[in-house]
Formats: structure tokens, sequence, C-alpha cells
């Protein structure tokens, strides 16, 4: 951090460089530069300080890649709670993932409360809720509760004296085996009817 300045509304501005040697390390090689090609300033959203909102002024290097066998001629410094491209950090998606999931707000009012887009809100509690779900356990027994999928056409079915559900310009596989079955598409069905 080199300086924080205080603006006359409370919000705090905090400069700060990368002080980690390992942000100088190319990502696609891992070989560690010493070639500057240019500085950039960002500026990636943070949590707030209690009441006040800060704003983080970053000033990193662009640094070139001078292996031969690199594909990657240039890049940007990058560290674990702010990756490359990210304008937010990683403990503001962390607290806007937790508001949504663990306090059930919704996705809109948290983006607004944090200042970030829809978008943003959603990847967060998407994340969130990533790392906490489990994978369920495989399914035991399976009901026949099978649908069809897309718009119906309806025709007079003379078999059975009703209207009846036609597969005309309807891609096989969208028609569930137990419906293919009762139309007489196939040779045996899955149960007495």
């Amino acid at each position: 951090m080199e300086r924080v300045e205080r603006r006359a509304d409370g919000t705090r501005v905090v400069h700060v460089v990368t002080a980690d040697e390992a942000a100088a390390a190319c990502p696609e090689c891992g070989v560690v530069s010493s070639s500057v090609k240019e500085h950039a300033t960002t500026s990636p959203k943070d949590i707030p300080y209690g009441h006040d909102d800060i704003v983080v002024r970053w000033r990193k290097t662009r640094w070139r890649c001078r292996e031969d066998y690199c594909e990657k001629s240039s890049f940007t410094e990058a560290i674990e709670q702010v990756p490359a491209r990210a304008r937010t950090t990683a403990r503001l998606r962390t607290a806007i993932g937790a508001a949504i999931g663990d306090a059930g707000r919704a996705v809109c009012e948290v983006a607004d409360a944090h200042g970030v887009s829809w978008p943003t809100a959603h990847r967060a509690f998407v994340a969130h809720a990533e790392a906490l779900l489990v994978e369920p356990e495989p399914v035991t027994v399976l009901g026949i509760d099978e649908t069809r999928r897309g718009k119906p056409r309806w025709q007079r079915c003379e078999r059975r004296g009703g209207g009846c559900g036609s597969t005309r310009g309807t891609p096989a596989s969208s028609i569930s085996p137990v419906i293919r079955a009762c139309w007489g598409s196939v040779r045996a069905a899955p149960a007495p009817w």
C-alpha cells in the first residue's frame, strides 16, 4: 500500500502496488519477467470499510515475456484476490455470495447494495452455492412420469375415438419412450396397460 486518501464524503481511496514477486511470473510459461512494458491503473471494486466505501487504485505493471517458446507476448500482474481481468475482489464476491445464499436476500437487492451488476452478483452466488453443495446420492428407484417436449399437434384419432397427439414434425429423441409405447410406435410396452 502506498497511501490512503479520504474524500469529503467519507470514501477512502487506497493506492496500492503489487509487492508479490510471483505476480511478475508469466501465466503461460511461469518464467518471472524483468522486462516492463508499461504501467496500468485499475480500480477493482472492494467491500466497504464499515459504512464508508473504499476505492482501490491498483497501479500494476504490464510485463513482457521474453521466452521464445512462450505464446504470451505480454501480461499484467494478477494476485489471488484479484485475478486477471477481474473487476471485483475475491472477498467482495464471497460477501455477495453469502448475502444471497446464506441470508436469503434477492440478487438484485444485494447487487444494488454492493454497487455491482445483477450478473456479477449472480455469478458470485453460483460460485458460493457450488462450493457448498455436494453431489446428490444416486437414484435407486425411478418412476415413470415422463413428458414430451415441444408443442403437440392434435389430430382426430380413429382408433381411440378422441384427440391424440401427433409426432409429425417432432424429432423422435424428444418423445418419451412411454408415449411412443402408448402410440404403438414400439413393439412392446414397458408395462401392461
